[in-house]
């Protein structure tokens, strides 16, 4: 270990750590409360200052969210490729044994107790709290992972605090969501036209072969993240905070949905091209 890396080993340890407790009253700040509905994206980084595990800062979540409320992560099992890369490949998702690969605290937390999955073969989400089997509930069924009959909507209905634990705004899945919703003012197909089909075994073992339709390249090409962060930063939706060494994105899902909304009708577009 270099001389610089010792010494800012030593700054995190002694002058940027913290606990759960120090976690749990920064969500408390971006406005999560007790019962309400939380999605988090995460990275784990070795220097993040964190006081402890994986599963302890899972418990911090947990806690924050209360019995009454949900706590939310992705977990894809395929990471650096494309849904319509990975239905190539022709692997079965095993709800209750394909890791996910968003992360070492998604996976940490799909392993803990009372997480259930979703059974989308491309975009599986993991819940856990009050009525965690509804909000999962039918994403099998519907062929647009992100679509209205998707788990996703309900995070718009619910309300849901989005946040990202050292991850960049470009990992936020809800914003999927969003360009469904605006997928009519795109100059290009939101979705491929290509109806792909995955695997899904159950936890019962039982394998089922779902219909899925993917984002198509020429969408994926032109999403510019960075154009839609700094305008949900004007508009004041989005909050950057700070716990330890750790670095924080919130936002409100409805608040995202209706900022998204109004930046497309003012004529702009979080889309490279001309509306």
């Amino acid at each position: 270990m270099s001389f610089r890396q010792t010494v800012k080993k030593w700054v995190v340890r002694t002058l940027l750590s913290y606990d759960g407790d120090a976690l749990l009253r920064t969500v408390r700040r971006a406005g999560l409360k007790p019962g309400d509905t939380l999605m988090v994206h995460s990275s784990w980084l070795a220097m993040n200052g964190f006081r402890g595990k994986p599963a302890d800062m899972v418990a911090a979540l947990k806690q924050a969210v209360g019995p009454d409320g949900l706590l939310v992560m992705t977990s894809m099992p395929y990471h650096n490729m494309s849904s319509e890369q990975w239905l190539a490949r022709g692997k079965a998702l095993d709800l209750k044994r394909s890791p996910s690969m968003m992360g070492m605290l998604s996976e940490v937390f799909r392993r803990s107790e009372g997480v259930l999955r979703s059974a989308s073969p491309t975009h599986p989400l993991l819940a856990w709290g009050r009525d965690a089997q509804g909000f999962i509930q039918g994403h099998e069924l519907t062929p647009f992972a992100f679509g209205p009959a998707s788990p996703f909507a309900k995070l718009l209905y619910r309300d849901a605090l989005i946040l990202c634990v050292d991850a960049p705004f470009s990992s936020i899945t809800f914003t999927h969501f969003i360009e469904d919703r605006l997928a009519h003012t795109l100059a290009v197909p939101l979705y491929s036209p290509v109806l792909h089909s995955g695997t899904v075994i159950d936890p019962d073992g039982e394998r089922h072969a779902r219909e899925v339709r993917v984002l198509s390249s020429e969408a994926n090409a032109l999403r510019r993240d960075a154009v839609l962060e700094d305008w949900l930063v004007e508009q004041g939706v989005l909050s950057r905070l700070r716990v330890g060494n750790t670095r924080l994105l919130a936002l409100r899902a409805a608040d995202m949905t209706a900022a998204t909304e109004r930046l497309v009708a003012s004529g702009r577009h979080f889309f490279d091209f001309k509306p």
